[in-house]
């Protein structure tokens, strides 16, 4: 008996309606596969978004152990992680296209929480989290919801970072229909992987850039795109730089200049008129002063302790007579 597409359709959209639970809690809004996956602890939750402690991943027995508990200041991680750049044309280098792989938020909400997790972490347990982000469609005018997950976990004071799902979406279909029948923001049915050592799952269409700081966990054909090591001084230290804008880093540049002249001749000044206090000394006990500078090298000290206001008038031109009187 042949069945009509449309009914059959329209059948099962109804049947996928009426069958979606009803949300009791946040925790309820969770995936079923985050359901089945062993937690150690949650660290935070809202909605389908968490930071969570959990056993090095699928299958992950045999791995080395990482080194935690790990401290880590929250700002550095946070950098740390804003540092990452994504590809989309593939490759090992950065290109002019990259762009981050997380978002200034997205990036703030996990280090918040990584670092608490860090801290209670064991050796044998990583750091999974989900985030979302939002991506502008319809010329701007409407943002669209999506996903960034995966474990992070320090190892040899390097932080490690395996992405997941990348920027995942939920079906515009399938959104569409639930929407039409008064059901929103259910995102129960998805599934945000928070990534494994064992094999490469992230979706990426692309890679992330090898920057200052940020390696990959192989080298060559065993590479993985998304699996990077991170060294938190060296990444921070050029992302920071990096904020920073050229006509910025130029004045800044200038002015250390400036402050490096200005130290230099304060010192020199300073040697100048301990000498000429010496000389003085000198002079008034009876002694002789020996100066192995030449005349044109002593008049023109004497005329930039003057200009510089350094020495008044009456001193000026007393020291440049006895200057004079050793021709």
């Amino acid at each position: 008996m042949k069945i009509n597409r449309v009914g059959y359709a329209l059948a099962l959209v109804v049947a996928m309606v009426f069958t979606v639970p009803q949300p009791v809690s946040a925790i309820d809004l969770l995936p079923d596969f985050l359901k089945k996956l062993k937690f150690n602890d949650k660290v935070w939750s809202e909605e389908e978004q968490f930071v969570a402690l959990a056993p090095q991943s699928e299958g992950g027995a045999g791995a080395a152990p990482n080194s935690h508990p790990a401290k880590l200041d929250a700002k550095d991680l946070r950098d740390a992680l804003s540092s990452l750049e994504f590809w989309p044309e593939g490759g090992f280098l950065r290109s002019a296209t990259a762009e981050h792989v997380f978002g200034e938020g997205q990036a703030t909400l996990i280090a918040t929480y990584a670092v608490d997790a860090l801290r209670k972490a064991k050796p044998n347990e990583d750091v999974i989290f989900n985030v979302r982000g939002y991506d502008n469609i319809a010329f701007d005018t409407v943002k669209e919801r999506q996903w960034t997950s995966g474990r992070l976990f320090v190892v040899d004071g390097k932080i490690n970072v395996i992405i997941g799902s990348y920027r995942l979406k939920k079906d515009r279909g399938i959104r569409n229909a639930e929407a039409a029948h008064g059901t929103l923001d259910d995102y129960s049915d998805m599934y945000f992987d928070p990534g494994t050592r064992d094999r490469m799952t992230a979706k990426m269409q692309g890679r992330i850039a090898g920057t200052a700081g940020v390696t990959f966990s192989a080298a060559g054909p065993e590479a993985r795109p998304d699996w990077v090591v991170i060294d938190v001084p060296t990444a921070i230290a050029d992302y920071r730089d990096r904020q920073i804008a050229p006509e910025e880093k130029e004045r800044n540049a200038k002015a250390k200049q400036e402050t490096a002249k200005l130290t230099m001749e304060r010192r020199e000044m300073r040697e100048e008129m301990a000498r000429m206090r010496q000389e003085i000394k000198d002079l008034k006990s009876g002694g002789s002063v020996k100066d192995t500078r030449s005349l044109e090298e002593r008049l023109a000290t004497l005329q930039e302790l003057r200009r510089k206001e350094l020495i008044s008038e009456q001193e000026y031109k007393r020291r440049r007579d006895q200057i004079l009187n050793d021709i």
